[in-house]
């Protein structure tokens, strides 16, 4: 009787140990499919633009995170509105103004029509500028890579 149990016992210790390393093969071959196909699936999908993150993370706060002119900054500084960017071509008899854009953001070249003392738009071709190489052929190449990118980000913002 002794035997049987004995027997029986490394039958299921046996079983057991075969379920286990079963169980470990489906978890490693799972594991790879994931992988895999998250990996796929990364590679199919593509962050947000850089030109989005510099509106986010720059424009978004008098603008909004979507061009409408509601950014926070308008609920906390008295008196303030913020251009609807998603409007400008509406207003502009259908064309997007491309280099009046561009001359605002960048800020360097003062239109009379948007230059207010009292607003805190931010002149970004001087922002922008590499600390220790400003204005170098290099740096003003990149300032203005960034704020086309902004304006072709604006430019992808206008309502039809």
């Amino acid at each position: 009787m002794r035997r049987d149990l004995t027997r029986s016992m490394t039958i299921e210790r046996f079983n057991f140990r075969q379920r286990r390393r079963w169980l470990r093969a489906c978890t490693i071959l799972t594991t790879a499919a994931v992988c895999a196909l998250s990996g796929f699936a990364f590679a199919q999908w593509s962050p947000p633009s850089t030109a989005r993150k510099d509106f986010v993370l720059n424009c978004a706060d008098c603008h909004g995170v979507y061009g409408k002119g509601n950014g926070p900054a308008t609920q906390v500084i008295p008196g303030f509105k913020s251009a609807d960017l998603t409007l400008l071509s509406k207003k502009n008899g259908g064309l997007f103004p491309r280099q009046e854009v561009y001359d605002v953001v960048d800020g360097r070249k003062r239109l009379s029509e948007h230059y207010d003392p009292d607003t805190d738009m931010p002149l970004w071709g001087l922002t922008f500028q590499p600390e220790g190489r400003e204005f170098s052929k290099e740096a003003e190449e990149k300032v203005k890579a960034r704020i086309s990118g902004l304006v072709d980000y604006i430019e992808g913002i206008q309502q039809k």
